[in-house]
């Protein structure tokens, strides 16, 4: 998903250092650098979890030509891949908001989730271009990238495979990419396009699935041996399988460790899933 926004304030805590390995193309207006961020902060790298959400911060971008000392940006953004091809286009984000915004209280932001129709393991270009609805003014700039799984999250896989796996907080609406959680908080195993099970000619797949929470001192804390007692349909299953989490007693430093295991029970085929959750109040 990509958004564009207009924001007035911001609580995140940013230093000085902009973004770099961007390439920037402008005629008229200008800034002083790009600044990402996400839920953890500051951050300035080339790789990005899958799921994770970034917010993109344009310091003191002016140029425009005002109107009755407002300004009116536009903005477009777009994914591409590696071969030059369009795989996102959001164009004219800006386009139904006909208001205008005052070049001191412009804080011209961008959003950008790296998820679908993005995938782990690929590399893509993201560009943006914000220009002056009311001149030929702009400011292109773009970016390459990678997507990639979790190093946080381990996986054995014996015939059972998948495109995407990521943890995922509902209550915050984020991609988990520090395995930090509130005490309490939902949150969701996700793993997507799941292959290497046999399916019935009913169009069902038999799996057995656990899951299981051990604290650092090797206390179960919570075992769910019978995820799926019944059939399951395989398109669904394909799509989106998914396992909720929630613990009730914050960790501190200790980790809370998770397996989650599955095993097709026609072909034997199998994948078992361990990461390590920090819980706090």
């Amino acid at each position: 998903m990509l958004l564009a926004s207009l924001f007035f304030s911001c609580e995140i805590s940013i230093s000085n250092e902009y973004l770099q390995d961007v390439t920037v193309k402008s005629e008229g207006l200008s800034c002083d650098g790009i600044k990402m961020v996400n839920y953890t902060g500051q951050i300035n790298r080339t790789k990005f979890h899958y799921g994770e959400k970034v917010l993109f911060i344009y310091e003191n971008m002016t140029g425009f030509v005002l109107q009755n000392n407002l300004a009116y940006p536009e903005m477009d953004i777009y994914v591409l891949n590696k071969k030059g091809d369009t795989i996102m286009a959001k164009p004219n984000l800006f386009f139904k908001d006909s208001k205008g915004y005052s070049e001191a209280d412009l804080n011209l932001r961008s959003e950008l989730i790296f998820a679908k129709p993005m995938l782990p393991s690929k590399e893509y270009i993201a560009m943006v271009n914000i220009r002056d609805k009311n001149s030929d003014t702009y400011y292109n700039w773009s970016k390459n990238f990678e997507i990639i799984h979790s190093p946080l999250i381990n996986t054995k896989k014996d015939g059972l495979d998948y495109d995407i796996q990521y943890l995922y907080s509902k209550e915050r609406d984020i991609g988990i990419i520090d395995n930090v959680i509130k005490r309490n908080e939902k949150i969701y195993l996700i793993i997507e396009n799941l292959s290497g099970f046999d399916i019935d000619e009913y169009g069902s797949a038999n799996i057995e699935a656990s899951i299981s929470l051990t604290s650092a001192d090797g206390t179960l804390i919570n075992k769910n041996d019978n995820l799926f007692p019944n059939l399951v349909s395989a398109k669904d299953l394909k799509d989106q399988l998914y396992a909720s989490i929630q613990i009730a007693s914050a960790s501190g430093k200790k980790p809370v460790t998770c397996i989650f295991k599955m095993k097709d029970t026609k072909s034997g085929h199998s994948l078992e899933t361990t990461f390590d959750l920090t819980v706090v109040e």
